[in-house]
């Protein structure tokens, strides 16, 4: 199976499975060609996103083949090996 990134800027985003990479790329050029304005995506832990997608700013998607096992989107918000943290722990509280 594919594994899509998506990077804006210094932020990246891991793709939900299924993401339809044509459509979101055209929505990209869309939004830089109309000045910059939000693009929405959903990653993985199903989570939906808005990036601000504007001239200048370096747009990068990139796509890995990876062992199914590898990822069960149903099963997993954080598939591939990310370190757990919480916020507490970072606030201090």
């Amino acid at each position: 199976m594919l594994r899509n990134t998506l990077t804006i800027g210094r932020a990246s985003y891991e793709l939900v499975e299924g993401t339809e990479i044509a459509a979101l790329k055209e929505s990209a050029e869309d939004a830089v060609r109309s000045g910059g304005r939000f693009v929405e995506v959903m990653v993985v832990g199903d989570v939906e996103v808005s990036v601000l997608v504007s001239p200048g700013v370096t747009v990068l998607l990139t796509s890995e083949e990876v062992p199914d096992a590898a990822w069960n989107a149903g099963e997993s918000a954080r598939p591939f090996d990310m370190t757990d943290w919480e916020l507490t722990d970072i606030l201090g509280l």
